[in-house]
């Protein structure tokens, strides 16, 4: 169980720093003024066709957001620890460089969904405050929070990936939206005329927002979890191959 041991210390050093607060922070107002703002658009456009919920989801901000937030919680995973040369204390500890990548990954994991938790509040403030309420739909609210754990997970191992590649916190932050802002270009093509088929269908398998809009329709794909699941565990090896040169080197 060296693992949990390591990802408490991680997770809790993101409450013991000042930018952790200040992205949490952040996070909740960019997230409360954009549901605002959609709400006031769906309630005074009478919109059937979709939801608060899918419309946010979808939304350019939204995915401003979440590029702008996974490189900024993951740029000091392991840059910070080469920077003071902490991490040779850690490498040469009883632990394996899986438990020492899967601790810090989690620990980035749950402090990105703890970020996002103040969207539930806004959510339930709808629910109280909106006359007639509006129908609440739990498959596609399960779903989309299904989807976003899955995108979070990718995105957060391409973060602790681009994070061991560098002592410099900065350059780890540019790498990691330099990755994540090609991932999600890639669902852009999408909108190109004369793409045949095949293409299309690969751009759709890839494409992060589509996921999303398909789970706040309810609709289940198990593409997706492949996708995700797959990316992830890849980002996280290729991360755990970095760790095991410099355990080697050192």
């Amino acid at each position: 169980m060296a693992w949990w041991t390591l990802f408490k210390r991680e997770l809790s050093s993101y409450f013991h720093s000042g930018v952790a607060y200040v992205v949490l922070f952040g996070s909740a107002l960019a997230q409360g003024i954009q549901f605002l703002f959609i709400a006031s658009m769906v309630m005074q456009n009478h919109y059937t066709q979709s939801s608060v919920m899918q419309v946010f989801f979808v939304w350019p901000l939204f995915w401003l957001l979440l590029l702008v937030q996974i490189p900024l919680i993951t740029m000091r995973v392991f840059s910070e620890e080469l920077k003071l040369g902490t991490i040779e204390m850690l490498l040469t500890a009883p632990v394996t460089d899986w438990d020492v990548v899967i601790a810090k990954f989690l620990g980035a994991l749950v402090f990105f969904l703890v970020l996002w938790l103040p969207i539930t509040l806004d959510l339930v403030a709808l629910q109280l405050f909106s006359s007639p309420p509006p129908p609440v739909y739990w498959s596609q609210i399960g779903l989309t929070a299904l989807t976003i754990l899955l995108l979070g997970s990718f995105y957060v191992s391409i973060g602790v990936f681009t994070s061991a590649l560098t002592r410099n916190q900065i350059i780890a932050a540019v790498l990691c939206f330099a990755f994540l802002f090609f991932t999600f270009g890639v669902s852009l093509l999408h909108f190109m005329q004369n793409l045949n088929d095949s293409v299309q269908a690969m751009i759709s398998y890839v494409s992060s927002p589509e996921h999303l809009s398909n789970a706040g329709l309810g609709i289940f794909d198990s593409r997706p979890l492949v996708y995700y699941v797959t990316a992830t565990l890849l980002m996280l090896y290729l991360a755990k191959s970095v760790v095991q040169s410099r355990r080697l080197k050192g």
